[in-house]
């Protein structure tokens, strides 16, 4: 079976999901290299935003030959020394311009690969032909020369539309029955990251259903937070549940609603339940703090009050195996902004027409639904079959 991440490679800029500024920011700067001072273009952002992908098409696109080279092949200055002045010296064969495209440049070390980021920088100020490398994290310190050579091109987390409308499409072509409220499921627990939603989505081909999603994509975590609850709510001392929360791979907003969600099953007491949601409260309390003054040593006081905190906070300990369960108050939050998301694109549209403010055409849109809805109005504003259908819904 060929990978979904293979098959649905993106043949042109065109099929890239959810990075239209990047990639017009790269293609403007391939096509007008020579006019460019900086030498180099650096595209940075999360794994599985496209970053890689972009490079090939723009390339195919353009008529490039593309030479790539990932860091990790090159662990030393003199081979990267060899092949950058080989590639960036000779012209192609068949005379085409050339794209070099160094992967993953952040995954050179710092200590056993030194002297490799000064010799790229090296070949950069000489190069005759566009030098694209790609980074995780671009606030490695190693990578400041580099930086100081190169436009930075920003590849941000794909937005949970664009990465529906992209599983969906995947669906419809390999004749995959799936529920809407499964993929957009898929498409928000992916994080962005696109190659892992396809990968999870292959995997569930039979047929794509919101339990399967769930069970599938957050087994892993899961299996972590819930390890996590039963120490804090079943640990006999409150030096015991303290750790709980250090190694949880979830995020510290998210424990929250698992706290809050398990608290009443776990706690059978009112007096314990009490203690424990005015540990969850305090927490809160210092999580608005980190917010408002970006004061991170509060994160601190937070872990403590929702491990050791609310652990302390029972009488005894229930000896009934409670079943953890996750929060269902995610997915409607994400629904809900999904729902805004959608009327803000409208809005604009109408705002662009009408020459109207964003905020006074958000304000009008529910009042004008039915009128937007009329088959010549959305054809003249533009609308597409998805926001049709959601104007059409009561």
């Amino acid at each position: 079976m060929v990978p979904f991440t293979f098959k649905y490679m993106p043949k042109n800029s065109a099929e890239i999901v959810g990075q239209e500024k990047a990639l017009a920011e790269l293609k403007e700067f391939i096509i007008n290299y020579k006019k460019k001072k900086p030498r180099a273009a650096i595209l940075y952002g999360p794994i599985g935003t496209g970053k890689t992908s972009s490079v090939y098409a723009l390339a195919k696109e353009l008529d490039y030959d593309l030479l790539e080279i990932n860091s990790s092949d090159l662990r030393n200055a003199e081979k990267i020394n060899s092949f950058l002045n080989s590639a960036l010296g000779q012209q192609s064969l068949f005379f085409r311009p050339k794209l070099i495209l160094i992967d993953e440049v952040d995954n050179l070390s710092g200590v056993k690969d030194r002297g490799c980021i000064p010799e790229i920088v090296k070949a950069i100020e000489k190069s005759l032909f566009p030098v694209i490398m790609t980074a995780n994290d671009i606030y490695e310190s190693k990578l400041k020369a580099l930086k100081s050579k190169s436009a930075l091109i920003e590849f941000p987390k794909i937005p949970n539309l664009a990465m529906v409308k992209a599983l969906r499409a995947v669906c419809e072509q390999e004749g995959i029955p799936y529920e809407e409220k499964a993929l957009s499921s898929l498409a928000r627990q992916s994080d962005g990251d696109l190659r892992a939603a396809l990968i999870d989505l292959q995997v569930l081909s039979g047929k794509v259903t919101f339990d399967e999603v769930m069970s599938l994509s957050d087994r892993k975590r899961t299996i972590s937070i819930t390890s996590s609850l039963q120490r804090i709510f079943k640990s006999s001392s409150a030096e015991n549940a303290l750790p709980a929360l250090d190694d949880v791979d979830v995020e510290m907003d998210h424990i929250f609603f698992w706290l809050d969600e398990n608290l009443p099953k776990e706690y059978l007491s009112v007096t314990a339940l009490a203690k424990a949601y005015e540990h969850l409260s305090r927490a809160d309390v210092f999580r608005g703090r980190i917010h408002r003054q970006q004061h991170w040593r509060f994160l601190v006081y937070i872990s403590n009050l929702l491990s050791a905190g609310i652990s302390s906070a029972k009488d005894e300990k229930n000896t009934s195996v409670v079943r953890y369960q996750q929060t269902m108050r995610l997915l409607k939050m994400w629904q809900a902004k999904m729902k805004v998301a959608k009327k803000k694109e409208i809005a604009g549209k109408i705002a662009e027409k009408l020459y109207l403010s964003k905020k006074r055409a958000f304000q009008e849109v529910d009042f004008l639904k039915p009128v937007l809805a009329q088959a010549a109005v959305a054809q003249e504003l533009d609308l597409g079959d998805e926001e049709i259908e959601w104007l059409k819904r009561k």
